[in-house]
């Protein structure tokens, strides 16, 4: 996994290499600008030969800006910079005065370059852009070149993604150290473009969160014993379903099935049985209830490795007098691993009896919370923490999905517009169940189902667009699955 910082953690690590390795701030300047000059030159060759301009800020960000224009400069590229301020300091300082040595001329408008490059103040703005700095930020926005910024969009905040006035939608952004959390949630998916990361080396610090990749999910992933049978390869119950959102309950086995779930029983009233006509025939079923929707009453649990419990038990409102006490009674009395999604939150901070994984979206999450979704989305982070301190593992479902422990928050990085389709949580739903009963530990599993699922959208998104559907998504998770395997 990779580190993602908030910009306080991401000082205190900088601060540790500098005071406890005494590797001088001025060496990771230098790397940090050598890193930037590099991604511009690999990425973006074709507009920099029309010459570069790097607008650079009075701090440490500007201190970046001069130093990848040294190296540029060194490369042959046509290159000047902008400086914002005439009182730079410290590290900063000394790279515009090394910029101005090798020749690296200083210009006081955006002219005609082919690529600007943001380099005002990435992850060290603490207010809102105001006066210059704002028109700046809103000129470089507006200019027609490519747009890669150096760290962090300025006027992006960097913890929670919210803007600071304004800040310039880039092509690229060439981040140092370590992601930050400000690019996964709020704005930061509009404005950051493509990210690269520049290492340097702040092994001696822990980040606040993670960011997992394709080896990490493949590391992961649950092996079949080549001889288990079937009731050893992972029983799981849904409980799903209702006259009204039937297709729920089908999407939700269908994910699991594509999870790897040796067997699945789907639990749903009698009133859904005549929309399961699109029910995967693998998928037994258990009648529970004679209505529109679950009584309450429970099938005997003995058999099952584990049990998803939402998806469209409510017919899409809250759990009714009937399912409530059912609801609850799962999470403290059930052992073994469950899933609780949609109608099927419990929303309770009653101690669980095993492990278990909630799934909300930002409204969901908001009811859990006592809160908005409005205010959720204002810092996913921190509403993901929140929600972990139920004793559950939390996944806050959106464009970044988030997953939280009691201990670290690990960001998904997958995922596509695509996703964005009736049914799309129903299925993630279904296979993170598989993957709980196949053994993957609660966090395990919600990490993992949320990658797989995420790059089934994207896969998806690449052929189908916005055409589609849940049923595709489930479909897809086994291609995923085989190229994981593939490559792994």
């Amino acid at each position: 996994m990779r580190p993602v910082w908030t910009a306080a953690a991401m000082r205190a690590a900088d601060r540790e290499v500098i005071d406890g390795v005494g590797l001088p701030g001025v060496a990771l300047m230098e790397l940090a600008s050598a890193g930037l000059a590099q991604a511009i030159l690999r990425h973006h060759a074709a507009d920099a030969a029309r010459g570069v301009l790097i607008v650079c800020g009075p701090g440490n960000n500007g201190g970046d800006g001069y130093g990848a224009a040294r190296w540029l400069k060194r490369a042959g590229v046509p290159v000047a910079v902008l400086p914002m301020s005439l009182d730079s300091s410290g590290d900063a300082a000394l790279m515009r005065e090394a910029a101005q040595r090798v020749g690296v001329p200083e210009v006081s408008t955006l002219g005609r370059a082919g690529l600007i490059v943001d380099a005002l103040f990435g992850t060290g703005l603490s207010r809102d852009l105001d006066g210059d700095a704002l028109a700046m930020v809103r000129a470089i926005d507006a200019h027609p070149a490519v747009k890669v910024a150096a760290d962090l969009p300025s006027g992006l905040d960097s913890d929670d993604g919210h803007l600071r006035g304004a800040a310039p939608t880039v092509a690229r952004t060439v981040t140092f150290g370590g992601h930050k959390q400000g690019m996964f949630c709020g704005e930061g998916p509009r404005h950051c473009g493509v990210i690269d990361v520049v290492e340097l080396a702040l092994d001696a610090a822990a980040p606040p969160a993670w960011l997992t990749d394709a080896d990490d999910i493949w590391a992961r992933w649950p092996r079949r014993d080549v001889l288990a049978p079937k009731t050893r390869t992972g029983q799981l119950l849904v409980l799903a379903g209702s006259t009204r959102m039937a297709g729920a309950a089908v999407l939700s086995c269908r994910g699991a099935l594509a999870g790897g779930a040796g067997m699945v029983t789907l639990a749903t009233p009698r009133g859904a049985l005549s929309r399961l006509g699109a029910l995967s025939p693998e998928v037994m079923v258990i009648v529970s209830g004679e209505g529109d929707v679950w009584d309450g009453n429970l099938p005997p649990l003995d058999r099952y490795d584990a049990i998803v419990a939402g998806p469209g038990l409510g017919g899409g409102t809250t759990p009714t007098l009937n399912q409530w006490p059912a609801l609850a009674l799962l999470w403290r009395r059930f052992e073994r691993p469950m899933l609780f999604d949609a109608d099927g939150l419990p929303f309770t901070d009653v101690v669980a009896a095993g492990p278990r994984v909630i799934t909300p979206h930002a409204g969901e999450a908001a009811r859990w919370l006592g809160s908005t979704a409005e205010g959720v989305e204002r810092d996913r982070f921190a509403a993901a923490r929140r929600l972990a301190k139920h004793g559950a593992v939390a996944l806050l479902k959106g464009r970044h999905t988030l997953i939280a422990d009691d201990g670290s928050v690990v960001v998904n990085p997958t995922g596509a517009p695509s996703l964005a389709t009736a049914g799309s949580g129903d299925v993630l739903s279904g296979l993170i169940g598989a993957l709980l009963a196949r053994g993957s530990a609660a966090r395990d599993a919600a990490v993992i189902g949320a990658w797989v699922h995420g790059r089934a959208g994207e896969s998806l998104d690449a052929t189908r667009g916005a055409s589609t559907t849940a049923s595709d998504i489930a479909e897809g998770i086994a291609d995923v699955v085989r190229g994981l395997a593939a490559t792994g």
